[in-house]
């Protein structure tokens, strides 16, 4: 059955009846969404409100709350991926599809052979595309999206399962302590030896995609998926 989302931010969501504003209720009025037809409200704080349209209002729509859900389609533990920047297009892909996998942090990494980001503002569109994934996905909240930090700065930062997507990598088991994931992903071309050398002595664990050469944006939307589902997180995720 398709279900049409909306976003409503900054406002309590209970069962019972809520007006949907103009601007939120956009979304419904474009997909054609009548009286009577499923649709769901995200506050994207963890809440999801979900019903069927009552009635339009001029562009305001009416809709009747049966239940409200939290944490709907989110990983049982935190997944961090720290994607090193790359050039526009490709990095709001692979946020898009970090989102759509679950993805509760993205932090943009500085390294040596990155994209230099020249626009202050792009962190901004990043967390619109975030939030425009999640209720294309139907999950209940984006990830953090903070400004971009040096490699040497990430690598530093202590946080559970620490991993890295490297050709050099292994297949085996792995297991998080409880404290979910920290999953880097290089950029085009690749770390220097230097930097490759400073995150393994950091302690992250190399990580294979197989045998074939990856974009850096595929490479991430795979690596989420492949650890993930070797931590057993894929089964649960639409819960």
């Amino acid at each position: 059955m398709s279900v049409t989302r909306l976003v409503l931010e900054g406002i309590e969501l209970a069962p019972g009846e809520l007006l949907v504003p103009a601007p939120a209720a956009r979304h419904a009025r474009v997909a054609r969404v009548t009286p009577g037809d499923a649709i769901e409200v995200l506050d994207l704080a963890g809440r999801v409100a979900i019903g069927r349209l009552l009635a339009w209002e001029r562009d305001a729509c009416r809709v009747a709350v049966e239940s409200v859900v939290s944490g709907r389609g989110e990983p049982p533990e935190p997944a961090r991926l720290a994607l090193c920047l790359l050039h526009t297009a490709a990095f709001d892909w692979a946020v898009e599809k970090a989102t759509e996998l679950g993805a509760t942090e993205i932090v943009p990494v500085v390294s040596s052979r990155t994209q230099r980001e020249r626009r202050p503002d792009r962190p901004v569109r990043w967390r619109r595309v975030a939030a425009a994934a999640v209720a294309q996905c139907g999950r209940s909240r984006p990830p953090v999206i903070g400004e971009p930090v040096p490699l040497d700065e990430l690598i530093a930062r202590p946080g559970g399962l620490r991993l890295v997507a490297d050709t050099a990598g292994d297949d085996g088991a792995i297991a998080s302590a409880g404290d979910g994931f920290t999953l880097l992903v290089g950029p085009e071309g690749g770390f220097t030896d230097d930097e490759r050398r400073a995150v393994v002595a950091a302690g992250f664990r190399r990580v294979a995609l197989g045998a074939r050469t990856l974009r850096a944006e595929t490479a991430a939307v795979a690596a989420l998926a492949v650890v993930q589902q070797r931590l057993g997180w894929l089964e649960s995720a639409g819960r």
